[in-house]
């Protein structure tokens, strides 16, 4: 249950001295922890407005807010009131004193409020407090501390908020600053390779509710830049991007009639209808992840497994080597968002950060310098891309606003001149008792100058606030109104300039965000200035800060070696990748860059994720331009001509490789000439033809493997096992000299014998009765016959025999050619 319950204006009768206040850490108004009664994570009391932020002699202030039961047990005679000092801080470190509880309660009590009725458990009523500042005791123009309690019967408080009310009365007030907004849109890398995202966070973040979306909407400050979706039967109600009224409004709007309503009248908003200028400083990298939801992708179920997957050297698996991926739709969500974000920063301010934020520091000290490149070049080529604009390439936005001189040179190299930096880079000099404007010389080198624009931290500490819990709000913009009265009051007679410049992975509440555009416009110290158009500051300027300087945090914070040595094992097979690609792209390059985020300095959960799977998905690239496995080939004849069939699965790049065989046994098969070096077309497949040559018969194992043009290989090695048949020639020919020396070495044997045949024949002719027409003879012709039966049979014998002969008969006339010749006529 809620009650509402209203007093009119009371005046502050007590005075008292807040005492002195010590230094301490900065921004923090923690609310009271609920006491474990049925109030759950509501706070026991909440300040949900306070109006105006700061209050003139003839203001009147309002506090309204929220009083809970937290309490198991009723709670009777509920007040709540506020309580103030009677002097203003002196230094800006008061307030950190202040806000964490460190230092005393102010003791003068000022308007006080009595529920009517009891609070039950649980249960809570709203409440409003009014007073009339010319009634209070505040002594001059400056920042005094404030606490709101909630009291119950006895007295005791069970919830208190402490506060500031910045008062502009009093005498003179100093000479206004001018305030230059920075307003980043920027995120940790969401992809490993270009296809892959590791979680489905993003989508969600651009939504209208979403950190991505609140900051593009309220960064606008038009009710023209809208995410939610189109609809046409809502083309006459509000956007919901739109401001909330200004608080000032709402206060003139509830004041009291009378001098109270004039005086509300001068402290609301004046009819100023333009905006704060912003500088948006956005991450290409965040654009082009964006970008990529437009089309369908895929998200990784299990980043962890993913990497664990990859690591243990699964392969074959059913979906992407064992690491489950979900397909996702094209994100609606993201296009609404890209299309605000084109008309949004149309006509503003933009600078970029190297693409997904890359570590330049430590590239450069880690002699990735072709990265440092790339990752700046690539930077801008992706805003004008996706923004349809290009960003400021003379803004550099150094990681964490710090910055060594080989940081400085390498943005100076690549046409930088201003460097958005934090105060930690260029202190202000220990003499120097106001905070100095932002802008300061910074030498160049070679007598040339730059200029830094140093954010303050303070301020940076005000805006990293939460601010997204019940009434916290409210508490945060009365701190920023003071931190920046503060910084206004110290007025060391000479113009400044501060740099609201949020951390790049600022989450802030919309009330919140909202309420420091509109306080930058309305509160009278304040001049809001585009950052384009601050100007170098004069000789004081670069006298009241320290020379630029890199803290050694900043080198730790650094991604170190090791990590970078892993992923230079990364690049390196992205390097043999590229090696092969004819059109020269480095279609790696994107991943690579996002590896080497400065992101991960801070969230290194899924940096072994993102290059696991960015490892994976090189191999896999690498694996497309492939030899296709061939059968066995048989070669029937001594030579033949086999097609090798090489295919390039790249869907969008044309490689260029050299093919090179190897014969297992080359004395048994020889490869002939071929074409080695092949280029082949996206989704393309060609033949190379190679002729073989057998000398022996047998299996033989030709060794194939696709290499770059360098000679290093470039695919897995496959095998070719080929069996010859048939007889090759050089192995006729062998056959043939063979036969040939055969027949050389038995041909004048067999010449001998046949004449040595023909001798016997005749001599056998010119013995008696050896041929008789009337038949005698019969049997001495008999026994020759068989002797030279017995003769034809046996060489040897033959031989044999001729030779007996010779040595016991005398020869005869009948022994020579011509006595055989007679006979045979």
């Amino acid at each position: 249950m809620r009650r509402i319950v209203h007093i009119g204006s009371v005046v502050a009768t007590t005075a008292a001295v807040i005492p002195a206040l010590a230094a301490f850490s900065p921004a923090q108004v923690p609310a009271p922890a609920d006491p474990g009664g049925s109030g759950g994570d509501t706070p026991p009391l909440i300040v949900e407005e306070i109006t105006p932020k700061s209050i003139g002699a003839n203001s009147t202030i309002r506090i309204t807010g929220q009083v809970t039961n937290t309490t198991g047990g009723e709670l009777d005679d509920v007040s709540v009131r506020f309580s103030y000092a009677s002097y203003p801080f002196d230094e800006r470190s008061d307030l950190d004193s202040f806000a964490s509880g460190d230092s005393a309660a102010p003791g003068i009590k000022g308007a006080s409020v009595e529920l009517p009725d009891p609070l039950e458990p649980g249960e809570s009523a709203d409440y409003t407090l009014r007073a009339d500042a010319g009634e209070m005791s505040l002594s001059s123009w400056g920042v005094y501390p404030m606490v709101v309690e909630a009291l119950d019967g006895s007295g005791e408080d069970f919830g208190r908020q402490r506060t500031f009310l910045p008062y502009r009365g009093g005498g003179s007030a100093p000479a206004s600053v001018d305030i230059a907004w920075v307003w980043p849109l920027m995120d940790r890398p969401h992809r490993a390779d270009d296809n892959t995202f590791l979680d489905d966070s993003l989508p969600q973040s651009l939504g209208p509710q979403g950190r991505l979306g609140r900051l593009l909407t309220i960064g606008a400050q038009s009710d023209e830049v809208s995410l939610e979706p189109e609809d046409p039967g809502a083309e006459n109600s509000p956007s919901p991007a739109a401001p909330t009224p200004s608080a000032s409004a709402s206060a003139a709007a509830d004041a009291a009639p009378g001098a109270a309503g004039s005086a509300q009248a001068e402290d609301a908003a004046q009819p100023d209808s333009s905006t704060v200028p912003v500088t948006w400083a956005v991450d290409p990298g965040l654009l082009a992840d964006v970008e990529r939801l437009t089309s369908p992708y895929k998200v990784v179920e299990d980043p962890q497994a993913a990497a664990a997957a990859q690591e243990s050297g699964a392969e074959d698996a059913e979906d992407d080597a064992g690491i489950p991926k979900e397909s996702a739709e094209p994100s609606p969500q993201a296009r609404i968002w890209l299309e605000q974000a084109r008309a949004a920063l149309a006509d503003d301010s933009v600078a970029a950060t190297p693409y997904a934020s890359a570590d330049i520091a430590a590239l450069l000290r880690h002699g990735l310098s072709d990265d440092a490149d790339a990752a700046l070049s690539l930077g801008h080529q992706t805003v004008e891309r996706v923004l349809e604009r290009s960003a400021d390439e003379t803004v550099a936005l150094p990681e964490g606003g710090l910055m060594n001189v080989d940081t400085r040179e390498f943005y100076q190299r690549h046409g930088a001149s201003t460097f958005l930096l934090r105060d930690a880079a260029m202190p202000a000099e220990d003499r120097v008792d106001h905070t100095p404007t932002a802008q300061a010389p910074l030498s160049l080198g070679k007598g040339e100058q730059g200029t830094a624009l140093v954010a303050d931290s303070g301020l940076a500490e005000v805006l990293r606030q939460d601010a997204s819990g019940l009434g916290e709000a409210a508490l945060a913009q009365q701190r920023f109104a003071a931190e920046t009265a503060m910084i206004a009051g110290e007025d060391p007679g000479e113009p400044r300039t501060i740099v609201a410049y949020p951390p790049s992975d600022w989450d802030p509440g919309p009330e919140f965000a909202r309420g420091l555009l509109e306080a930058s416009r309305t509160l009278p110290w304040l001049e809001p200035v585009d950052l384009a158009d601050v100007r170098p500051g004069g000789p004081a300027s670069g006298e009241a800060r320290q020379s630029l300087t890199y803290p050694k945090r900043g080198t730790r914070a650094e991604l170190d070696g090791a990590y970078l040595d892993r992923i230079k094992d990364v690049r390196g097979r992205v390097r043999l990748f590229n090696s092969i690609l004819v059109d020269g792209e480095d279609p790696f390059r994107p991943a690579i860059l996002r590896l080497e985020s400065a992101a991960w300095r801070r969230e290194d959960d899924l940096s072994g994720p993102a290059r696991a799977l960015v490892q994976r998905s090189v191999e896999r690239a690498m694996d497309k331009v492939h030899i296709i496995p061939t059968e066995p080939v048989t070669l029937a004849s001594a030579t033949g001509t086999i097609g090798i069939l090489i295919a390039n699965d790249l869907n969008n790049h044309p490689v260029r490789v050299n093919l090179s065989m190897l014969s297992g046994n080359p004395e048994r098969l020889s490869i002939g000439n071929y074409q080695d070096s092949i280029e082949i077309g996206p989704n393309q497949k060609t033949t190379v033809y190679v002729q073989l040559s057998a000398r022996v018969n047998g299996r033989t194992m030709i060794q194939m493997n696709l290499h770059n043009l360098s000679g290093e290989p470039v695919s897995e090695v496959q095998y070719l096992s080929v069996n010859a048949t048939g007889m090759g020639s050089q192995a006729l020919v062998i056959s043939g000299i063979g036969a040939l020396v055969l027949v050389a070495a038995l041909a004048p044997r067999a010449l001998r014998k046949w004449a040595r045949n023909r001798s016997d024949g005749a001599a056998a002719a010119a013995e008696p009765g050896g041929t008789g027409e009337d038949g005698a003879g019969t049997g001495t012709g008999s026994a020759d016959g068989d002797a030279q039966g017995a003769q034809a049979s046996d060489p040897d014998a033959a031989v044999h025999h001729n030779e007996d002969r010779s040595a016991d008969a005398a020869p005869t006339e009948s022994d020579d050619g011509t006595g055989g010749a007679d006979a045979d006529r």
